[in-house]
């Protein structure tokens, strides 16, 4: 107990949140491009058929990894970090939440196992199902959320992208006939897993991980629930559209739609990822020190203000380009709905920074699941009702009505925190910079024509790009120069 005191400043003394956010967003932008790197090759070689069943059994598996992580990732990264100054009982937290990760991994095996061989039609997929269930157990000793608590992301991307880096290698070495697809279906599983075998042994570096008898189940299943029921959710509205509009309108509006849906995914994904990294620090700050936690949720919301206007309003403006760049001419046709998603950006990144930034460390996990219960409500109701008669672009809205809806209740649920928060001044700097962009667009596509996706993409990207930052700085906005004074000292 003596050297309690230089353990607990050890502990408390962690990385800067902005070099956090940026290792992160790396992780995800690189998480991304790895699988663009990869699969114009693997589609030639394999085909669409055995494409289809190694995606087919992937969607399978998918369903019991979601139950067997339950909620266990938000849940134990915001009760760590608030107990992270005291090793002896974020350890024994962290063997609790272990042995609960355990268990519902091996329920989710038996339900795979008995629903493998009790369903006829799977069992030509077999191996491809088994490979492919591996990733439950990995995931479940990768014991990311340690990591979390910790907030090293530096060690999380390093390992997540040396991996991804052998899989490309691996890819091109052992794939070479439509008979590989077994084996790439393995090294799929290699990709997204090998890491995680690594984490468990290194996690030893902050708690030494082992089950134990007493799990103090009845304390964490409530909020572990909550937060599992707000995972259910997410996925099912994820999918809806897609489910929807391939069932009513047929595989051709399913491939123009998930184009949309996919641009607009990496850039919700890239902006989300800036804000999942602080939900360790706002948890210990909510826990410790509420000044704190109101400091930084207030630079929080004035950044996401700042970067979620200009990132809906560019993806609006070069929506063409991006989608004859990322599929190509036959795909034009999901310009406009592209154009409509687009705009589902200024509500879905406030929603995950209300959910991961106020709720969940504030413990109102409960909230969270209902604002995205009811977002998913209504996105089924309205694409079952819209789709039949206004095609695909009412798939688009519905995503609008669904994020506005989880907006909505999670702002009416954190209240009592957002009126502490000053981001006027951030949201009249977005707007006029905002504006001006959509006139030099304007005036851009009056007078000038560019032949090639690419030289437009560069040539308006940058100009708008340019014109915001401007406004930033003649406005002075205080979040644009704290990032601005971050990234030239990381520079210098």
């Amino acid at each position: 107990m003596e050297n309690q005191p230089a353990t607990t400043q050890k502990k408390t003394k962690m990385p800067s949140l902005t070099r956090n956010a940026m290792l992160n967003s790396t992780k995800t932008v690189m998480s991304m491009v790895f699988p663009l790197i990869t699969f114009p090759y693997v589609s030639r070689i394999l085909g669409a058929a055995n494409i289809g069943k190694v995606n087919y059994a992937q969607s399978i598996v998918s369903y019991f990894a979601l139950f067997a992580a339950l909620g266990i990732a938000d849940y134990a990264v915001r009760e760590g970090s608030r107990i992270r100054d005291d090793p002896a009982r974020l350890t024994r937290f962290a063997r609790q939440i272990f042995t609960i990760n355990l268990i519902t991994s091996a329920i989710a095996y038996v339900a795979f196992v008995v629903v493998v061989f009790a369903i006829p039609s799977l069992h030509a997929y077999l191996a491809l199902l088994v490979i492919m269930s591996l990733n439950i157990g990995f995931t479940t000793i990768g014991v990311d959320w340690l990591y979390s608590i910790y907030e090293d992301y530096l060690y999380l991307s390093v390992r997540t992208i040396a991996v991804q880096f052998v899989s490309i290698i691996l890819m091109f070495i052992f794939v070479h006939t439509p008979s590989d697809y077994v084996i790439y279906a393995g090294i799929t599983v290699f990709a997204s897993s090998a890491a995680n075998v690594w984490g468990f042994i290194h996690a030893r570096k902050y708690s030494t991980l082992k089950p134990t008898a007493t799990t103090d189940f009845k304390r964490h299943i409530g909020p572990l629930m909550a937060l599992f029921t707000n995972n259910v959710a997410i996925a099912i509205y994820g999918n809806a559209g897609t489910t929807f509009v391939g069932a009513m309108l047929g595989d051709v509006q399913v491939g123009l739609y998930s184009v949309a849906m996919k641009i607009y995914m990496i850039v919700k994904r890239v902006i989300n990822s800036v804000t999942v990294v602080s939900l360790p620090r706002l948890s210990y700050l909510a826990e410790n020190d509420r000044h704190g936690f109101t400091s930084l949720l207030n630079r929080l919301f004035n950044t996401i203000v700042i970067v979620a206007f200009p990132a809906t309003i560019l993806l609006y403006t070069l929506r063409e380009p991006i989608v004859l760049i990322i599929s190509g001419r036959d795909y034009i046709d999901a310009v406009p709905l592209l154009g409509v998603i687009a705009f589902a950006l200024l509500m879905a990144t406030p929603n995950a920074l209300l959910a991961s930034a106020v709720l969940i460390p504030l413990r109102r996990e409960r909230k969270v699941a209902l604002a995205t219960t009811l977002g998913a409500v209504v996105n089924i109701v309205l694409d079952l009702v819209l789709i039949p008669h206004f095609g695909t672009m009412a798939a688009c809205y519905s995503i609008l009505a669904a994020e506005f809806t989880v907006f909505s209740v999670g702002a009416a649920c954190s209240r009592d925190v957002l009126r502490r928060l000053r981001i006027g001044a951030a949201l009249v700097h977005a707007v006029i910079g905002c504006a001006l962009i959509v006139g030099a667009d304007l005036l851009m596509n009056r007078y000038v024509a560019f032949g090639n996706p690419v030289v437009d993409l560069l040539v308006r990207g940058l100009t708008y790009g340019a014109i915001y930052a401007i406004v930033l700085a003649v406005t002075k906005d205080e979040s644009g120069r704290f990032l601005l004074n971050k990234v030239l000292r990381r520079r210098k």
